[in-house]
């Protein structure tokens, strides 16, 4: 047995899906409360078909040709050589496999699902960033696995080295069939089956259970499918005039009409407070803030406050502060589309940077430019990161600023993964503010609360810092200062009585535990506006919503925009969030309704099945309609003029 090609193969195949079924042994244990409501026969199952489906495929597309070729009759591919390179490759893949494997496992406490896209993303927009990080934060850890793939290819090259007298039965003329019939089950384990379409990440909620389908996915498969670009595929749900209609009456409003039958998303707005004069904008997008970190909201939860956030809760007491809020994402970049264009991402489409952009947009720069506005957008990243540096000239920016133009104001701070720190953004943004012809709109984003955490001076480093959380409270402590400082020198200034401050974050933070699906989008958001009355509101909304928003607090008139959000200072009877999920889209009601699907199911649901019904139909309308006006150039009609 030793001496035949094809069980060298299996002990290869095997040691694969040994690697897979210790790190969903790993899922079990590190995450229990995820799993906590699987029985042990679904726990058994997901392995089994994890193993069955996804293991295999994503194993097999590495090593299927490799082993087809050693069937050919040609002594080449039972040769020594070739086998003994076969090997090493093999292990080489496994190490890599496990890599990537680690990385998932870690990642999932953060943000509770596979990674997927964004790894692609990064590695498109942010490579040095991401090198940088690696190098500076992880290099104690890559160094000791360094060690272990020595230590590992002593006992691979000792028990996994294929046998020197290792040769093929005789089969003769039946090798022919036989090549055919390994060449079939290969091709068949690649595309999970004989399913009509080869297997993706989505297929492993078919059971409905969001839980049973993390256990079944495996990281490495997740990845690895989403580093290509897929075709973008508009589903039929239904015939596209009803959709339209069900997609308009959840946006209908007595200040809106849709204008252009050809654009069926496209709105005209004008404000609700008619003799409004128009107001300056300046919205700042915080990177990762979650409610379960913030004093205020802690309180309001009922939770004991970590003292991190003076100056925000001061601040919530000039605004309003809206606790039932969400992302529409939970990557950086898909806040960002969602605040400046007011969509979310959808399956079946990229996001911002990954072709969308292509199409006519509502940017929230141009809107605000056909009004007269001068616009910027201020980023604490590098210039390139997103592709924002390109994005923003085409999103209606007249002033862009990265990292690299950002002026540092700290002595002697050491480098920024990701760029500059928060109060070098604050501060160029209020002198650039102070200077800049009214009225204005800004975007600023920051990065100083991203992991690996970094503070630029000790002075800010409030707890000790032994975990995750805690370095994060410290970065919090840190931006909360320059907030502070920011609005400190804003009162001072020519343009703070008659300007728009919307503090909000890009998604949720992944340092807190949220078992429910609500809890991971779940952020901060605060107004603070001449018009609108300090408070706490709990009224539905997202960052989608920012838009129409907008158009009513800063007293715009006849705005043709196209986002997917209503006007949250609109008295409205019902209200919905949509949001983004890996190859998945959702949406919650505030009927209490949440449904999850792909292009294909319905994967999950919360609420009565009367609510979810309803709720499906309205997800499956406003998914086919973006997409059909994103595949046909549909969504905002770029001639139009505005006053």
């Amino acid at each position: 047995m030793n001496q035949r090609v094809t069980w060298f193969f299996v002990r290869l195949f095997a040691v694969f899906l040994l690697l897979f079924f210790m790190v969903r042994l790993a899922f079990l244990w590190m995450y229990p409360d995820e799993f906590s409501d699987l029985s042990i026969l679904e726990v058994i199952y997901a392995m089994l078909k994890g193993a069955w489906f996804m293991d295999s495929s994503i194993t097999m597309v590495f090593l299927g040709i490799p082993f087809l070729l050693s069937y050919l009759p040609l002594k080449w591919f039972v040769s020594r050589w070739y086998l003994h390179l076969l090997s090493w490759y093999t292990f080489v893949l496994l190490f890599a496999f496990a890599l990537i494997a680690i990385g998932d496992l870690l990642y999932f406490g953060m943000v509770h699902r596979h990674t997927g896209h964004e790894l692609a993303a990064a590695l498109n927009t942010s490579k040095e960033a991401m090198f940088d990080m690696l190098v500076s934060a992880y290099w104690a850890y890559f160094t000791v696995l360094f060690v272990v793939m020595g230590f590992a290819a002593k006992l691979w090259k000792r028990w996994m080295m294929p046998n020197n007298a290792i040769m093929h039965l005789k089969l003769g003329w039946k090798r022919i069939p036989f090549f055919v019939i390994m060449f079939v089950l290969i091709l068949l384990t690649m595309r999970g089956g004989i399913e009509s379409k080869p297997i993706q990440s989505v297929f492993a909620y078919n059971e409905g259970s969001m839980a049973q389908g993390h256990l079944t996915l495996n990281g490495v498969f997740a990845t690895l499918h989403s580093l290509h670009q897929s075709h973008m595929r508009v589903p039929n749900f239904m015939p596209e005039p009803e959709a339209e209609v069900i997609v308009q009456k959840i946006y209908q409003s007595p200040s809106e009409v849709y204008p252009d039958s050809t654009y069926p998303l496209m709105r005209e707005r004008s404000s609700i407070y008619p003799a409004q004069d128009k107001l300056n904008v300046v919205i700042l997008l915080l990177e990762s803030w979650d409610p379960d970190f913030i004093d205020i909201t802690r309180e309001l939860a009922g939770k004991k406050a970590y003292g991190v956030t003076p100056n925000y809760n001061a601040l919530v007491k000039k605004g309003r502060l809206y606790t039932n809020f969400y992302a529409n994402g939970q990557r950086s970049i898909d806040g960002i589309a969602a605040v400046i264009a007011g969509v979310p991402r959808v399956p079946g489409a990229g996001g911002i940077g990954e072709g969308i952009e292509i199409n006519g947009m509502g940017w929230l720069g141009k809107i605000a430019k056909l009004q007269g506005y001068q616009t910027s957008f201020l980023s604490g990243s590098y210039r390139h990161s997103f592709y924002m540096d390109k994005i923003s000239p085409l999103a209606g920016f007249d002033t862009y600023y990265g990292s690299e133009d950002l002026k540092q104001l700290h002595p002697n701070p050491p480098k920024s993964q990701w760029g500059g720190w928060d109060y070098d953004l604050f501060m160029a943004g209020q002198q650039l503010y102070q200077k800049t012809e009214q009225p204005f709109l800004s975007v600023m984003f920051s990065v100083s609360t991203h992991s690996p955490w970094a503070l630029p001076e000790p002075r800010f480093k409030k707890f000790d810092g032994s975990s995750n959380a805690e370095r994060f409270l410290n970065t919090i402590y840190y931006t909360d200062w320059a907030l502070g400082e920011f609005f400190k020198q804003v009162e001072a200034s020519n343009y703070a009585d008659n300007t728009i401050f919307i503090l909000l974050a890009d998604h949720a933070s992944g340092n807190m535990s949220h078992p429910n699906m609500r809890e991971q989008y779940r952020i901060p958001m605060l107004v603070i506006a001449p018009n609108l009355k300090p408070g706490i509101d709990d009224t539905l909304s997202s960052q989608i919503d920012l838009i129409p928003t907008l158009i009513d607090l800063a007293g715009w008139k006849k705005v043709k925009y196209a986002s997917l959000g209503s006007s949250i200072v609109e008295p409205r009877n019902h209200r919905s969030v949509m949001f983004g999920r890996d190859a998945m889209t959702g949406r919650i009601e505030d009927n209490g309704a949440l449904v999850v699907r792909s292009l294909d199911r319905l994967v999950y649901s919360e609420g009565d099945a009367s609510l979810v019904t309803r709720a499906e139909k309205r997800l499956e309308a406003q998914v086919q309609v973006l997409l059909h006006a994103w595949q046909h150039n549909t969504l905002m009609k770029q001639t139009v003029q505005q006053p």
